[in-house]
């Protein structure tokens, strides 16, 4: 069975006190969660508290980061502020709330390929152009910033349907592997297969522990971008509890 990637996006909802009390907790259930491949995404404060804390073999990320890696950007945070193992780019809140369009969001994406960090792009439709059967085209325009080389660099492609994030409103599995599917042939046409197996799928959108099982069946999924139900232990040990090594 191949090992499932759970990446916790705390968003902005644990402050320092907040995320050293997670991983404290984390600590000491060292079997459960030592065993599974764990991503973390504090806030950008929070990052060298957690890394302080952590006695685990996890990884630790950023939820975002400036275009730039230097410079006279007030109140921005460079890829090169803090060693971090992965940086999320192109999440949906940062294009409707931040209004990122594709051109800032690839600059971003070149930053974090050229550094030490793994990048997550984050793809996904909203309920309105779901409704308007415009959901591959806004793929396709999305997964346009892509390079047209990877030198066998890892990425992975979340797809989170925006209109599923925190409403409960999940996408049958049917869906998701459609989905998927179609962003897979996408992938398929545009790197050889070095740099194709160097590329992850996740899924992301109301995910928690009654509903993971399901979609862990979903064959093309390699991991999940969780939201609001990472940021809370007890929630959170029950998802990675469901998922079976």
């Amino acid at each position: 069975m191949k090992k499932i990637t759970i990446a916790a996006n705390w968003k902005m909802y644990l402050d320092e006190l907040g995320s050293i009390d997670f991983i404290n907790k984390l600590n000491a259930e060292k079997e459960l969660f030592s065993s599974h491949d764990i991503i973390i995404f504090p806030s950008h404060a929070c990052i060298r508290s957690v890394k302080d804390y952590l006695k685990l073999d996890l990884k630790i990320g950023m939820q975002d980061c400036d275009l730039h890696k230097k410079g006279a950007y007030t109140g921005s945070t460079s890829i090169n502020s803090i060693r971090i193992d992965s940086c999320i780019v192109g999440h949906s809140e940062r294009r409707l709330v931040y209004e990122e369009n594709n051109d800032i969001i690839a600059e971003k994406l070149k930053t974090i390929l050229s550094s030490e960090a793994d990048p997550i792009l984050c793809i996904g439709e909203t309920l309105e152009q779901k409704d308007s059967n415009l959901t591959k085209s806004i793929i396709d325009n999305q997964l346009s910033i892509l390079p047209k080389d990877l030198h066998q660099q890892n990425l992975t492609i979340a797809y989170e349907p925006v209109w599923a994030i925190g409403s409960g409103d999940v996408p049958t599995n049917k869906y998701i592997h459609e989905m998927l599917s179609y962003i897979k042939n996408r992938l398929k046409s545009l790197y050889s297969t070095a740099d194709l197996d160097n590329i992850k799928l996740f899924y992301g959108g109301s995910v928690n522990a009654n509903n993971i099982n399901e979609l862990i069946s979903v064959e093309l999924i390699d991991g999940f971008l969780i939201g609001s139900a990472s940021a809370n232990f007890e929630k959170f040990k029950d998802i990675v509890k469901q998922i079976k090594l």
